[in-house]
């Protein structure tokens, strides 16, 4: 009876090599050498978790900020699945700590970058040369879009003058445009922010004055690292909505297949959340494609 047993296991196990059985036929289907992996052999699979941010956190106020649910970026998780093998990226959003009922929308999007720029926002005492003469002035900055680079603010020395609008903080050249209140009076003034956040080096001209000296002689600039705005939705998936629960709560889910992707190499991404405006950005996250 045993070699009866024996004898039928050999034979069902040859019929299934000699016919290919469904199960055997799929697996030589999928060689894994000749497939494009999201994530290479040498990095195993597994799920990660992407921080978020609050837009106005990693991105210039205004125009980021303004929309921006507190709580939401810590109360909500993204998750970041890179099987190896012939498979796709899975991302998946749990949402929470936002509007009740309401619709949002899910960008895909390359990664963002930053840039170091120099804020000047504060009181400032500027010294302007006019041949042998010397006249200082007080300068308010009040408010600088590090966006856009324009500051605003006022001044006066024996008059009082307004910051224009064309005022600009660009690398690290500051252009100044004063015009004098109740009279024709411009001042166009170009200069440089040095390592310690003074301004020196510069060169101003009017109505009647040109190419003379001016410089700071208090205030400085600082250093801030500013995001540099959208990096733009990843041409591989288009944007989609959800539609969060009573309780500010939804999910959503999308897979980024290897046919989504330009080719082998490292791509850097980020997924982003609007309303109106962008509330959370997460981190950038890498997808590796051999």
């Amino acid at each position: 009876m045993k070699k009866l047993i024996y004898l039928i296991i050999i034979v069902l196990i040859s019929g299934l090599v000699l016919t290919g059985c469904s199960v055997l036929s799929d697996i030589s289907q999928v060689p894994a050498i000749d497939q494009t992996k999201v994530k290479p052999e040498s990095n195993p699979a597994g799920a990660v978790e992407v921080p978020w941010n609050l837009s106005g956190a990693v991105m210039p106020v205004p125009p980021w900020g303004l929309h921006d649910i507190i709580g939401s970026d810590t109360a909500s998780k993204l998750i970041i699945n890179q099987p190896n093998g012939n498979v796709e990226v899975a991302v998946t959003g749990v949402m929470k700590g936002l509007d009740p009922n309401t619709e949002y929308t899910v960008c895909p999007s390359y990664a963002w970058s930053t840039s170091e720029k120099w804020n000047i926002v504060g009181d400032w005492e500027l010294r302007f040369m006019l041949g042998t003469g010397i006249y200082d002035h007080d300068m308010s900055v009040t408010s600088q879009n590090m966006y856009t680079d324009v500051f605003s603010g006022t001044g006066h020395n024996s008059h009082n003058w307004d910051i224009l609008g064309t005022s600009r903080v660009v690398g690290d050249t500051i252009h100044l445009d004063i015009d004098y209140q109740g009279s024709t009076y411009i001042i166009n003034a170009t200069g440089t922010i040095d390592e310690n956040g003074f301004i020196v080096n510069g060169n101003w001209n009017s109505n009647n004055a040109h190419d003379e000296e001016w410089f700071s002689i208090s205030g400085n600039a600082e250093k801030e690292t500013v995001g540099n705005g959208y990096s733009g939705r990843f041409l591989g998936k288009e944007r989609f909505t959800f539609t969060t629960d009573e309780f500010g709560a939804g999910s959503w889910h999308f897979n980024l297949k290897n046919g989504d992707f330009d080719g082998p190499g490292t791509y850097e991404l980020s997924v982003w959340i609007n309303k109106g405006g962008t509330i959370l950005i997460s981190n950038n996250f890498t997808v590796v494609v051999e």
